[in-house]
């Protein structure tokens, strides 16, 4: 997302939607991308993880979640470190919230979309309230915590944050279990190369103050 947004414009035609570049993304929305598949017309919530992109070469950067809701046309921001926009994480954010009523317009998804309409203005952003972490290297777990909960319609304001450290402890063997299942079953993920937001992996851990 972040390679296609150098060059994105508000006037952007078809033809920079048929780009090889673009069209990374546009199989997301059609349910082709073997990652994710299931369209995009079938659903009313795409739960998509954000990671802050480090500045001058700093190492240190942050995950969030965004929850793109396409009913209301919005997107909810769930953050472990702020209930509040800030610059950093707001811009980021914004990159979304711009691009992607152009994606679905060129998708033509108000065609198979069942209650999307056809206006495709900017996506509204709202920061949620959520749990926040005391550790500086928390923000992922709490990243997983929330679309599960999300996912089981239950509040996400409910869960401790101390009880993170035992959430840590029933995912990790969780991930192996999960891990010798598609080693024994022969199932593979392919790669994620073309189309990284990213260059190179980045440590991560969460500052108290970006």
């Amino acid at each position: 997302m972040l390679i296609v947004y150098k060059d994105f414009n508000e006037e952007a035609s078809d033809l920079f939607w048929c780009d090889d570049n673009q069209l990374v993304l546009t199989p997301y929305v059609w349910g082709d991308n073997r990652r994710c598949g299931i369209a995009w017309t079938e659903v009313d919530k795409i739960f998509f993880p954000c990671r802050l992109p480090s500045e001058d070469n700093d190492v240190v950067t942050h995950f969030l979640l965004g929850v793109l809701d396409l009913n209301e046309r919005k997107i909810d921001v769930y953050d472990s470190i702020y209930s509040e926009p800030y610059e950093q994480g707001m811009k980021h954010i914004e990159m979304y919230a711009r691009m992607i009523p152009h994606l679905l317009k060129f998708s033509q998804f108000e065609k198979n979309h069942k209650s999307f309409g056809y206006a495709f203005n900017k996506f509204d952003i709202q920061w949620q309230r959520s749990p926040h972490q005391a550790g500086s290297t928390d923000c992922g777990a709490f990243l997983i915590k929330y679309v599960e909960l999300l996912m089981m319609g239950k509040d996400v304001e409910k869960f401790q944050p101390e009880d993170i450290s035992n959430f840590r402890k029933e995912l990790a063997p969780n991930l192996w279990a999960h891990g010798e299942w598609k080693r024994n079953s022969g199932y593979d993920t392919s790669p994620e190369n073309i189309g990284d937001d990213y260059d190179s992996e980045n440590k991560t851990s969460c500052p108290k103050e970006l």
